[in-house]
């Protein structure tokens, strides 16, 4: 589902001209965070109380901005229309097992997680897998960088994430509490529909392993959601069943289970069916196992594989979670690599256009070694990214010169060397529960929702719907709403004029 366009350009405001005077005043801040909290509770914009993340008794609203975040109109734009190939591109990779294993060859040396995911892959592979096609339900992530030598803003990819994209029903919620909000503030419609964008990201994931379930040809098949033992952001993944019940799917046929209750339930039959206590498994769409930390034992890792060998269409399947790594990210970058998979010379232009700067530590590159030296000297302009994902665990600083000084060189391999971005600084008021709302500076960070469903003897059906804003403080490095330190946003689009 593409997104919603503008009737024009022009229609979309100026931020000076367009965007609330701040900072509020103080009745008007109290009134206005009052609604939008009780709005938050009444339309399903909430998560478990970290005091109860095992269950949904006690819950409080997720954190999100009062006001939506200006950003770039044309670079919001250039997001949208890079998804599909961004997609497309990463669909193609994933079925190119010797390109993967090659590009992790020095990875899995030291890194044990990557290394198993790259065993699974390997050995279904041989083995000829049972299931062709899969389904990436992807969320392309990027800032609006300032260039140090032109001083203009651009969009830069920061991730990419292939494997359970969240946020998307918080997401389309926070979009409609801020149409609310400025609305409340007197903005008129007009202009309110032309700065906040059309946003549903969940019907278009919803659509996208309905489209699965469909092709697997079971009316009476299985989507099973794999998911972690204990999930503080639980109703955000209940948005995603709850429109596939209304797309058409019996609720009953949706179960959820973690890994390690997989390994006790799952069983192969001699077609390699997948089996759930003898029903059989249409989907399996992953919200967890994404992590070491969702696979306690050699069990989980047993459930994977066994998973990964059968027939059912996996949302993604292993090849595309070995292609979702940082070191993935960084390889595509080296001249030459992203053109691999992209023949047409304008598509893969559009892509690597959004690169950062990204280098490999393992002493492979005369250059990067280069640029090496200068992170030691500069570390303050460089962030140093390991394979995982979810949030967490990057270097920031003076941790990026001692652990370049002082891991090994093989330690060194299993991480990336990436520029750290400037994005732009905005006012915005963070609402977090039990917690004062202030004014504050403010980075924010865009991802742009689509998907990809096909094998590798077609060009995949591909589809770019809704975008997910996270901010955060200026000084915060880490960014993820789920370790706790951004807040969900929604773009204000404007024309930017050097504001």
């Amino acid at each position: 589902m593409a997104e919603r366009k503008h009737s024009s350009v022009e229609s979309i405001p100026s931020f000076k001209e367009d965007f609330p005077s701040l900072p509020l005043d103080a009745n008007t801040l109290q009134t206005l965070v009052e609604d939008a909290q009780d709005w938050a509770h009444a339309n399903g914009l909430v998560m478990r109380s970290p005091s109860s993340k095992s269950s949904s008794d006690s819950c409080i609203h997720a954190p999100f901005s009062l006001l939506p975040a200006p950003f770039p109109a044309a670079l919001y734009r250039q997001a949208l229309q890079v998804q599909d190939a961004t997609a497309r591109l990463y669909h193609r990779i994933a079925y190119d097992t010797q390109w993967l294993l090659d590009a992790h060859k020095d990875v899995v040396k030291t890194d044990e997680f990557t290394r198993n995911l790259c065993d699974i892959l390997k050995k279904v592979t041989d083995e000829g897998l049972s299931q062709r096609k899969t389904l990436v339900i992807q969320r392309s992530d990027y800032m609006s960088h300032k260039d140090p030598f032109t001083s203009e803003y651009t969009l830069k990819q920061v991730e990419v994430n292939n494997i359970a994209s969240s946020m998307g029903g918080h997401s389309e919620r926070v979009s409609s509490l801020h149409r609310r909000v400025l609305a409340l503030l007197g903005m008129e419609p007009g202009r309110i529909q032309a700065a906040i964008p059309h946003n549903k990201p969940i019907t278009m994931i919803a659509r996208a392993l309905f489209l699965a379930w469909k092709e697997y040809g079971r009316e009476d098949g299985v989507i099973l959601v794999i998911v972690e033992d204990v999930n503080q952001n639980q109703i955000d993944q209940r948005h995603v069943e709850y429109e596939l019940a209304e797309q058409g799917v019996n609720p009953a046929l949706i179960k959820r289970m973690t890994l390690t209750q997989c390994e006790k339930s799952l069983s192969l039959d001699s077609s390699r069916h997948l089996l759930l206590d003898g029903a059989t498994v249409s989907v399996v769409y992953f919200r967890a196992g994404y992590s070491p930390d969702h696979y306690h034992s050699q069990k989980e890792w047993d459930a994977r594989l066994t998973i990964e060998r059968a027939d059912a269409i996996k949302a993604p399947w292993i090849g595309l979670q070995v292609a979702n790594t940082k070191k993935v990210q960084q390889v595509l970058a080296e001249d030459g690599q992203l053109e691999l998979f992209i023949s047409d010379f304008a598509e893969a232009a559009s892509v690597r256009k959004t690169f950062a700067g990204l280098w490999p530590l393992d002493g492979s590159d005369p250059v990067a070694e280069k640029i090496i030296k200068h992170a030691q000297a500069k570390p303050e302009g460089y962030v140093l990214k390991p394979q995982l994902e979810g949030g967490g665990g990057n270097f920031y600083g003076d941790e990026v010169r001692d652990k370049l000084l002082h891991a090994t060189p093989e330690e060194r391999s299993a991480f990336i060397l990436m520029e750290k971005l400037r994005p732009l600084v905005i006012e915005s008021y963070l609402v977090r529960a039990h917690q004062p709302t202030q004014l504050v500076e403010a980075v924010s960070e865009l991802g742009v929702y689509g998907y990809a469903f096909g094998d590798d003897a077609d060009v995949p059906v591909v589809a770019t719907g809704g975008s997910l804003l996270r901010t955060k403080g200026k000084l915060v490095d880490e960014g993820g709403v789920a370790v706790g330190a951004a807040v969900i946003d929604s773009p204000f689009l404007y024309e930017f004029r050097g504001e």
